[in-house]
């Protein structure tokens, strides 16, 4: 066996296959097995390999590992509960036994006497031999199950099983259907309605709004949208210039031809969209930025990357919801909540997905305001579901397990750039056109590192990695 793996890692290459699969494939093949297909199995599948944990059984909404109790150990169960009803006095008896034995331990016991108590308590609690879970919000197709393995040893179960959402069946979206339904506009409206704008570095807290003025908050339909509609060029909001009908425009000078105010940010107003707060340059404390020769703006106090000048309006900043922070209210509430990785997943999600659609590519590359190459990110599906947690030990047959939420997100490939790569691939350097890119400010591309490291150590070992590429999620909704 160890000679065929060795073959095969020089005709095809060195991590192609694992030894363990070289040893399945050995023994399905001595058995008489030549079908490389795998079937699908009912909903309990015996695992004979581990004697702890031997036993998978699925229903609709349950994932339970380990061997149920046999009849034996009910009936046993049944009897010594039956006895304690009838026979009240020993369990009287047991009681007095125990507080004998506390009454002979000292009255202010020690740090050893408490250790001692409880490696005692956890050495008579019962331990489960039954894990499980629960999966709410979906259904558990029992009997598509198959493939049931252990990774890393007994630690982490996998199998395959078709899963179906409680809501309806799924159906395929573009990645700008999904960026329009993660951009909820009653989240946009709902925080202008607070009012009271505060925009400050999201490092060192220096304040970047003038407070001067009592300003409102209006809302812009998308991210990229003074930069690439036709309304912020012309008032009649059409790209004809009011050369189709002059009469029905009824233009009659080209200074009347300015961009529509209701879209533009002025001293007293902030405009905002998902991903930026958008200041005009009145209104914005020119003391606290600084704005270097290629247009980026920084924080005066930590240098940090904050933002850019629109290139078709030199007088609008905008600034990212990373790397500032935005509050509205007398209560200050912070439009994107920095503690809640949830939400920092879906606002990245948010960004992948609408530069997909404006690149017209699966594969962006992230770069910083300065234009240095971060990452690499490719779009591998636009629609999976991820529940992510712990089997918990059962100590009933009737006990749920853990409770695992169900939540949409993205899947995706990525790899880190470091100096040398950096120069070397065609992606990160600009050779390869079918590469899209997106300039984030450094703080932003940070954190999409951070969340996609964080999404790949939640995955099994075997499944983290993809030749030179990882592997990782974003979420973008809460629920199913």
């Amino acid at each position: 066996m160890c000679s065929c793996k060795k073959t095969l890692h020089h005709v095809i290459g060195g991590d192609t296959l694992h030894y363990g699969t070289v040893k399945f494939w050995f023994k399905r093949v001595k058995d008489g097995t030549f079908d490389l297909e795998e079937k699908t199995k009912s909903g309990i599948i015996a695992l004979g390999k581990y004697t702890d944990i031997n036993v998978v059984n699925v229903t609709d909404n349950f994932i339970r590992i380990g061997a149920p109790p046999t009849p034996e150990t009910l009936l046993k169960r049944e009897r010594d509960a039956a006895q304690s009803a009838s026979n009240p006095q020993s369990s009287k008896k047991k009681e007095n036994k125990n507080k004998e034995e506390k009454s002979s331990l000292p009255a202010s016991p020690t740090k050893k006497t408490k250790k001692q108590k409880k490696k005692e308590a956890e050495k008579n609690a019962p331990k489960p031999v039954r894990y499980g879970a629960t999966l709410r919000d979906v259904t558990i197709k029992a009997n598509t199950l198959c493939s049931p393995a252990f990774a890393d040893g007994e630690r982490i179960f996998m199998c395959k099983v078709s899963i179906e959402p409680n809501n309806g069946p799924l159906v395929p979206k573009t990645p700008h259907r999904l960026a329009d339904d993660v951009c909820k506009k009653e989240k946009l409206e709902e925080f202008a309605a607070k009012a009271y704008p505060r925009v400050t570095c999201a490092r060192c807290r220096l304040a970047i709004l003038s407070e001067e003025y009592i300003m409102s908050v209006g809302c812009l339909p998308d991210d990229d949208f003074l930069s690439t509609t036709q309304s912020a060029d012309f008032y009649c909001r059409d790209s004809c210039g009011a050369a189709c009908d002059p009469d029905k425009h009824n233009h009659q000078k080209r200074e009347e031809l300015k961009a529509d105010p209701s879209w533009l940010p002025n001293e007293k107003k902030v405009m905002l969209s998902y991903a930026n707060s958008v200041l005009h340059k009145s209104s914005v404390l020119e003391e606290n930025v600084i704005v270097d020769g290629q247009k980026n703006i920084r924080c005066a106090g930590c240098k940090c990357q904050l933002g850019k000048i629109q290139k078709n309006h030199p007088d609008i900043y905008t600034f990212n919801h990373i790397a500032t922070l935005m509050t509205g209210g007398p209560k200050k509430h912070a439009f994107v909540d920095k503690t809640n990785m949830s939400q920092l997943s879906i606002y990245m999600s948010q960004i992948i997905l609408s530069g997909c659609e404006a690149q017209s590519s699966m594969k962006l590359v992230i770069r910083t305001l300065d234009k240095v190459p971060y990452m690499l990110v490719w779009l591998l599906d636009m629609y999976v579901v991820i529940a992510n947690g712990t089997l918990a030990g059962l100590r009933s047959e009737e006990d749920e397990g853990a409770v695992l939420e169900p939540f949409p997100a993205i899947k995706l490939l990525y790899k880190v750039f470091n100096n040398q790569t950096a120069t070397s691939d065609p992606r990160a350097n600009g050779e390869d056109t079918s590469v899209g890119l997106i300039d984030l400010p450094q703080p932003c591309c940070e954190l999409l590192i951070e969340l996609l490291l964080r999404s790949s150590l939640r995955s099994p070992p075997a499944c983290r990695a993809v030749g030179q590429f990882f592997v990782g999620y974003l979420q973008f909704d809460d629920r199913i």
